[in-house]
């Protein structure tokens, strides 16, 4: 990885963790200009995405991590639990 994309993980993760949560994602969004196939960049906006409860947007995330490497652990996780949490229905919450 060439300095410049290396300073720019490096700033993501540091807004990421001041929770400045959009500047974080404009961040790694920008990694990904320099490079389109870096993975991590792509998993940590899922990640982003999932914490700020946008949950359409981090999946979507999610499955352009696994379109880049179909065996990442943590991304087919995540999948699979906003899977479940956006099929979950209980019929006695709107049937009382």
């Amino acid at each position: 990885m060439s300095k410049e994309l290396e300073n720019l993980m490096v700033e993501a993760a540091n807004l990421a963790q001041a929770e400045k949560i959009d500047a974080a994602i404009a961040k790694y969004k920008s990694v990904l200009v320099f490079e389109p196939n870096h993975v991590e960049a792509q998993f940590q906006i899922g990640e982003l995405y999932h914490r700020t409860g946008k949950l359409t947007d981090a999946l979507s995330a999610y499955l352009l991590t696994t379109d880049l490497d179909p065996h990442h652990k943590k991304a087919n996780v995540k999948i699979e639990m906003i899977k479940s949490i956006m099929n979950f229905f209980n019929p006695d919450l709107y049937n009382p």
